[in-house]
């Protein structure tokens, strides 16, 4: 979908973002459990550092709430229901401020890590007032690129009814899901992920009120679907994330960017702000590599890896909430938000500010 050409086009009115109030530092999870979960692993403590995060807001402490032992997908599913109504209303509240509820049509939700109905966007706009016709979709399953898929229902839905507010959640709460699995691959997931909530406020508006959508572009790697997985076991969700999955990205992403900036008559390299979704520390620096992208430029997603681990779905989302604020950008600047997942699949955002 391309859309330059619009003056008035999806925004970005408002982002918000809000995380469970637990936070643990790397070294105190490897003190308290991962030392013994891992304790067979050669070299383990050393996967606590080569994900490049220091801490993370984690709804469950592994150390108190899972222990030795590992627990029922019920309990986990029983905590997720607690966690998701108190941490996504948290960011939900922060949206509802400048608007008027009674303008606000629809609601998109994605979440990989939890599973009720109905689904925690219902509770959430009978708690906050929304009107009883108000229209929800929510997306399930699909893994850290699944705010793309919020972003683009939503744009569906404000380009259908541009008088209308969308608002767009993605509520992940990974900790939930760790299990004392000894094996070096679950050991990188579970230094990796964390929990939060990133969200928005869309509205069709012209130039000044946030940043505009002006194309959205999709590839699926057919042939690469057992490189990265999400399976529901017994005791929870467990990820498979192969180490080939940087080297794959980093051959795609190239072709991947000269499409989406096409398909907006825009250059690849007009592109000056860069949100990229930090799946790991490898996947961020091959596709620096590829694309020539500086430090400076990646200072938003570096922050959000480190202070709070990969948030699956929610993550590229409090890379664009912080780039906003740290990054200041000019009127009519370019950007890019770009997510990963299960596929694999490639998903991005082009952006003018």
């Amino acid at each position: 979908m391309a859309l330059r050409n619009e003056t008035t086009l999806p925004t970005f009115v408002n982002l918000a973002s809000a995380a469970p109030k637990q936070v643990i530092d790397q070294e105190t999870l490897w003190d308290e459990i991962f030392d013994r979960w891992y304790a067979e692993l050669p070299d383990a403590h050393e996967l606590g550092t080569v994900t490049r995060v220091s801490r993370r807001h984690l709804a469950w402490n592994p150390a108190t709430d899972i222990g030795r032992e590992t627990r029922g997908i019920g309990d986990r599913m029983k905590a997720y229901v607690e966690i998701v109504d108190e941490v996504a209303g948290e960011a939900f509240e922060d949206l509802l401020r400048p608007v008027d509820r009674a303008d606000v049509g629809s609601i998109v939700m994605a979440s990989s890590t939890g599973y009720y109905g109905p689904t925690p966007d219902y509770f959430l706009a009978k708690r906050f007032g929304l009107k009883p016709s108000i229209r929800r979709t929510h997306i399930g399953h699909m893994g850290c690129f699944a705010a793309l898929n919020v972003i683009k229902t939503a744009m569906d839905s404000v380009i259908a009814r541009p008088d209308e507010y969308t608002i767009g959640l993605c509520a992940e709460f990974s900790s939930l899901h760790f299990r004392p699995e000894a094996t070096r691959e679950q050991a990188i997931v579970h230094n990796l992920f964390g929990d939060a909530v990133g969200a928005f406020t869309m509205a069709m508006r012209k130039p000044g009120h946030g940043p505009q959508i002006l194309a959205t572009h999709t590839l699926q790697s057919f042939e690469t679907s057992d490189m990265m997985t999400l399976s529901i076991m017994d005791d929870g969700v467990r990820m498979t994330l192969s180490p080939y999955v940087p080297f794959v990205i980093a051959s795609l992403i190239e072709q991947f960017l000269s499409d989406l900036c096409s398909s907006a008559d825009v250059e690849v390299s007009e592109i000056k702000h860069w949100a990229i979704h930090p799946g790991g520390p490898k996947i961020v620096d091959l596709i620096a590599e590829k694309m020539k992208i500086t430090e400076r430029q990646l200072e938003s997603t570096w922050h959000i890896l480190r202070e709070y681990g990969n948030c699956a779905s929610a993550t590229v989302l409090l890379v664009l909430e912080h780039l906003v604020k740290s990054d200041h950008p000019k009127p009519g600047e370019i950007g890019v938000m770009l997510a990963f997942g299960p596929g694999l699949t490639l998903e991005g955002a082009l952006l003018r500010f």
